[in-house]
């Protein structure tokens, strides 16, 4: 308890110090008012952080309920762009092979948004990292592929 007071006191310290805008004799902010929005983003990270530790079982639940609602609402609209990707593919005018590799490059990476989206709505967290790790190596092959189009 005694290290989260110092922390919380740090912090306010640190606050307060970033607030203001001093300045120089030649017009230039001080260094810490130019870090500014840096010290308040890890100010906001290391709040976080503590309040995590203090959360109980039910709160931590609510978060990760409302992440999984935020990952599952993104699996369904990429999965939806997936399959426009799919009907764009006549306008692109590629040959037969480029247009069967973007189909299936395309098709992949539906399947892997709803298998993401499946992982979340069961509850498969440990799963995640993994479907999303594939999910970049395809996105990476077909714009390696077909970006300049």
């Amino acid at each position: 308890m005694k290290n989260a007071f110092f922390l919380v006191l740090a912090c306010c310290v640190l606050s307060a110090c970033v607030s203001q805008q001093e300045e120089f004799g030649n017009g230039q902010p001080a260094l810490h008012a130019v870090q500014d929005q840096e010290l308040r983003v890890l100010m906001d990270r290391m709040n976080g952080l503590m309040m995590e530790r203090f959360m109980t079982e039910q709160e931590m639940d609510i978060e990760r309920d409302r992440f999984a609602r935020q990952i599952i609402d993104a699996s369904k609209s990429l999965s939806f762009t997936a399959t426009a990707l799919v009907d764009k593919l006549p306008g692109l005018n590629l040959d037969g092979d480029a247009q069967k590799a973007f189909r299936t490059l395309a098709k992949k990476l539906g399947q892997q948004a709803k298998d993401l989206q499946t992982e979340t709505e069961n509850r498969r967290y440990n799963a995640i990292s993994a479907t999303l790790h594939e999910m970049s190596a395809t996105c990476m092959a077909c714009h390696t592929l077909f970006r300049k189009l």
